[in-house]
């Protein structure tokens, strides 16, 4: 029995947006089946007291007020879902340019990176290798240095040049 309260209330969900392709019944005899309901709920509801206030009004119903009512807020609330529909269309045309241009940004950066990192390991290496380059020649005048001294030490005091000396400090 509850399923059967489900079914029929599923039934009459009232779609605002419909897909063109189907057929669409009249506006206006969907509404005046409705209102066949309705307006007896109403007054029902107005002879127990559940509504305030004056009830000779609703005996004064003009079914087809009420059906051009209904219509006019039918249309209302299409225009509105037409509005919504397009602007959350919009939204994801945007995020899903967004995101291929998110996507094509990281690309380019993954790329520039990678090439960073291979600039980075070719000058290290060099670094490395004009270290140990400019290390071999400390150790070559450092070797020359006394030799120099010594001939030096050998010629006529005339013809003697000061003593070479290496400062300490001025390479790592």
């Amino acid at each position: 029995m509850g399923l059967e309260n489900s079914k029929e209330e599923r039934s009459d969900i009232v779609v605002v947006n419909q897909d063109p392709s189907k057929a669409v019944e009249k506006q206006g005899s969907t509404v005046s089946k409705r209102l066949s309901k309705f307006q007896p709920l109403l007054q029902h509801s107005a002879s127990y007291g559940i509504l305030p206030g004056d009830h000779s009004a609703l005996k004064q119903l003009n079914p087809r007020h009420i059906v051009e009512l209904f219509t006019l807020y039918e249309e209302h609330l299409r225009q509105s879902a037409a509005v919504v529909t397009e602007e959350q269309n919009t939204l994801t045309r945007d995020i899903k340019q967004t995101d291929v241009t998110v996507s094509q940004i990281l690309a380019v950066t993954q790329k520039k990176q990678s090439v960073y990192s291979v600039w980075s390991s070719n000058i290290q290496s060099s670094v490395k290798e004009i270290n140990s380059h400019l290390s071999a020649m400390q150790k070559t005048v450092d070797g020359l240095i006394p030799l120099v001294n010594e001939l030096n030490e050998m010629l006529p005091v005339d013809e003697r040049m000061a003593p070479f000396t290496q400062e300490q400090g001025e390479h790592s």
